[in-house]
């Protein structure tokens, strides 16, 4: 075989994992994913993985639709992904699936079943397939990495299947477009790109024990809530007092409810201290992520940086102001469902002003154009 004509046919079969398989735009930074990979790399991890399920098996189980006439109990196995954030962007799509089979079921991790245990879709949630009842006529499997595919191969083998991701693995790309185009693929519905788009939103729904935890608190109507704190540094904001100060002169007269996890308990100190002559209301560290999303629905904004906490906001479905930084470029998170504008740091969120996240926060509140916004620096795209 020619040289070329072997790299053509090489190329063709590692591009499976950063092409994703359906016809949609998906915003990735696949341009760059690829001038950094090699293609051998790229070819021989699609091989490894597809050879392990072949050597399992599982070739005559794979299906290229879910058909409801015939597939009634679904199990989406989600496993290997352990970011909030990540969980809610990826299983979003899941409002397709609503309505149309006798059970829809999910298995992943322990920590994460908090956010569907009250779900309109799952019936039921487990981290172990023996919490599940089971049978299943198809499984979803998220991805083709060795995480998701124990499961199926261990306790589901003779189960048809279906990929969601495959072996597309590698570049930064929008997980909650991902999702909803290609569930709409598995699905067969012929909806025009726009209006899935449209559609695409994380959903979550709250325990009536976390609302009436929350309702007890008396927390003032329309306030602002403020996530404070983060796990990496180039995505937690330092200038929160500032911020803070600011709104105050700029004449905002809103209480602030302070939110976040033990990281941000250092910054709520320092919030304190500041003295900034806002009304603060100190909720941080103190609330499960099903009661925070209750405070954040009754909220007039929600302020954060990128991360689990501001996929929890599009959940609530109310304005937000989000900061991004480096590779964390707006694209990847936001669609046109989201009623969020956005202020983007260079290399991290810190490099953008706190003038200018006051003035776009005082702009949503007081109903300024919700589309996703205006960049404090060049777009990075």
């Amino acid at each position: 075989m020619k040289p070329n004509l072997l790299n053509s046919r090489l190329l063709r079969y590692a591009e499976e994992t950063w092409l994703p398989p359906f016809p949609q735009s998906l915003p990735s930074s696949v341009d760059v994913y690829v001038q950094r990979t090699s293609v051998w790399k790229a070819a021989r991890r699609r091989f490894m993985r597809s050879l392990n399920l072949r050597l399992h098996g599982q070739t005559p189980q794979l299906r290229t639709r879910i058909d409801p006439a015939v597939h009634r109990r679904l199990l989406w196995i989600h496993h290997g992904t352990p970011q909030v954030g990540d969980s809610l962007t990826d299983l979003a799509a899941r409002e397709l699936l609503k309505g149309q089979f006798e059970r829809v079921d999910l298995l992943t991790d322990a920590h994460l079943l908090q956010l569907y245990r009250c779900d309109e879709v799952f019936a039921h949630v487990a981290a172990t397939p023996a919490e599940l009842p089971g049978p299943y006529d198809l499984i979803l499997l998220h991805s083709a990495s060795s995480r998701s595919v124990k499961d199926k191969l261990a306790h589901y083998s003779n189960v048809p299947f279906v990929h969601v991701y495959g072996f597309y693995t590698g570049p930064e790309l929008n997980r909650t477009l991902f999702g909803f185009y290609r569930i709409a693929q598995l699905l067969g519905l012929d909806l025009p790109e726009q209006e899935l788009e449209h559609m695409a939103c994380p959903s979550m729904r709250a325990s009536a024990a976390e609302e009436a935890a929350v309702a007890k608190l008396n927390l003032p109507p329309n306030a602002i809530v403020m996530a404070v704190g983060g796990v990496r540094d180039w995505c937690t904001y330092q200038q929160w007092p500032q911020v803070l100060r600011g709104l105050h002169e700029a004449g905002v007269t809103r209480p602030v409810v302070l939110i976040g996890s033990d990281n941000g308990l250092a910054m709520r100190d320092q919030i304190v201290m500041a003295q900034t002559g806002m009304t603060l209301i100190d909720r941080v560290a103190q609330h499960t992520l099903g009661e925070v999303q209750a405070m954040m629905r009754h909220s007039a904004l929600v302020v954060c940086a990128d991360g689990g906490l501001l996929h929890l906001a599009h959940t609530a479905r109310v304005p937000v102001v989000t900061l991004f930084a480096g590779i964390s470029e707006p694209r990847f998170r936001l669609t046109s469902a989201n009623r969020t504008r956005w202020l983007y740091g260079a290399n991290w969120v810190n490099d953008i002003p706190a003038a200018d996240l006051v003035a776009t926060i005082t702009q949503s509140l007081a109903g300024a154009d919700r589309s996703p916004g205006r960049p404090a620096s060049p777009d990075p795209r």
